[in-house]
């Protein structure tokens, strides 16, 4: 008979945890404008995340000599209410990576972008 207790205490956590774990992945699917203030000046970049799970992929467009060009993000994850993606560019011979991190709060992120020069801070809101 002490199973019951047992039963009955194991059901009560999974009840309780359910939720949590339902919620626990930031929901980062859609257009965001992302916008960094640097030493010069505010610049905006658009990205379009596709969400499967935890796993993000998606595309941005960035300015170069010839225009502007669409980039992939690669190495995209989202683990609970934080975004990380990384996005590689090439300029000549030369390529170099930006990784983005990024705490998501509904419609609105916060974060860094790390590469070559340190660590910049940007915000971004999602497009309707």
């Amino acid at each position: 008979m002490r199973r019951a207790p047992v039963l009955a205490a194991l059901v009560a956590a999974v009840a309780f945890a359910a939720p949590a774990l339902a919620q626990s992945t930031a929901n980062v699917a859609g257009t965001w404008e992302l916008s960094v203030t640097s030493q010069r000046g505010t610049r905006t970049m658009t990205f379009t995340f596709k969400q499967d799970g935890s796993t993000l992929t998606g595309t941005t467009v960035m300015r170069s000599r010839e225009g502007e060009d669409t980039v992939e993000i690669k190495d995209g994850k989202v683990d609970g209410n934080t975004a990380t993606w990384t996005v590689e560019r090439s300029m000549g011979q030369r390529t170099f990576s930006m990784t983005y991190k990024a705490t998501v709060n509904g419609d609105t992120m916060e974060g860094t972008i790390s590469g070559g020069r340190g660590e910049t801070p940007f915000k971004g809101t999602r497009q309707k």
